[in-house]
């Protein structure tokens, strides 16, 4: 089963960034949660900060952008009291995308909420945004999100995408664990080829035995459902649309393995389109084949930490 301790929340301070912070308080307060408020001051990896050019402006710019920092998170802090979570906040300088993965794991934490855009309102679709770049290195699970909490941040309905193989059917634990937290409904999505149909008697003769991702799953209420598509997610995000799902719950791996650093697959798809929020999770094998963090070590000497 899932359980959410530490929850770590990059920002920006944009407005989509404080949506993700929502989301987090409320999926944290189901399990009271600590939430770690992580910002990424970039200024060393700029042409200025790279160089090591000292300036009293410079010096100035830096003061004030810990003041504000300071002021920043002591708002939030405001916005967040009397909910039943522990919130920390961090200021670290580095690589936005490079930090955030390298935090996640030196400190164990269990879950990343992320939103798919920022302050420079740049379309989520591009691709090598930071959003992405976490889903794609990260191996911790990621939640991504795109617009504020709906409904209170009530989860009705879950989608759990599959392909069949032991690296997708990874997602389904977490599903199952979210589903049944929130008493919703589960939808487990298989995605045939266009051009090479499946008759589906035989796909639900390869469907995994739902009792051995979740003790509890008999609990939990299960819909199958079947499509086909030249891409499956075209499919994924139909269905979510058609159906408003709450939340998708899929893996970043799939019949095609190690390729998930590549630009292309499903779940970096998904993740681009999705309107909804998406939780895509690391199937325990490819967490070992990457033994050492496939980032750069940040430089963490940004005076702020509280």
């Amino acid at each position: 089963m899932y359980t959410l301790n530490r929850i770590l929340v990059p920002t920006d301070f944009s407005t989509h960034a404080a949506a993700a912070l929502e989301h987090a308080v409320i999926l944290g307060s189901q399990y009271e949660a600590e939430i770690t408020l992580l910002h990424v001051d970039e200024f060393v990896v700029s042409p200025l900060g790279a160089l090591g050019i000292n300036a009293d402006y410079l010096d100035i710019y830096q003061q004030k952008k810990i003041t504000f920092f300071e002021e920043q998170f002591a708002l939030i802090r405001q916005m967040v009291k009397g909910k039943p979570v522990t919130l920390r906040a961090q200021a670290i300088p580095g690589r936005a995308y490079k930090v955030i993965v390298e935090e996640s794991e030196k400190q164990l934490f269990d879950l990343i909420v992320i939103a798919t855009r920022g302050l420079t309102h740049l379309s989520k679709h591009l691709i090598g945004g930071t959003a992405e770049r976490v889903v794609r290195f990260s191996r911790q699970p990621v939640l991504s999100v795109e617009n504020p909490p709906l409904r209170n941040g009530r989860i009705s309905s879950v989608l759990c995408p599959t392909d069949l193989s032991p690296a997708a059917n990874v997602a389904l634990s977490y599903a199952l664990s979210f589903a049944r937290q929130n008493s919703a409904k589960l939808y487990i999505l298989y995605v045939s080829e266009l051009e090479k149909p499946e008759p589906q008697s035989d796909i639900i003769k390869r469907m995994p035995v739902l009792a051995e991702h979740h003790p509890l799953a008999e609990t939990v209420k299960v819909e199958y459902v079947f499509d086909r598509d030249i891409e499956p997610s075209n499919a994924i995000i139909r269905f979510a649309e058609d159906r408003e799902i709450d939340l998708i719950v899929m893996s970043t791996h799939g019949k095609k393995g190690l390729r998930r650093v590549y630009v292309g697959n499903n779940t970096a798809e998904v993740v681009r389109q999705s309107t909804m929020p998406v939780l895509t999770v690391t199937h325990p094998l490819h967490r070992r084949a990457f033994t050492r963090p496939v980032t750069e070590k940040a430089d963490n000497t940004l005076p702020f930490k509280g």
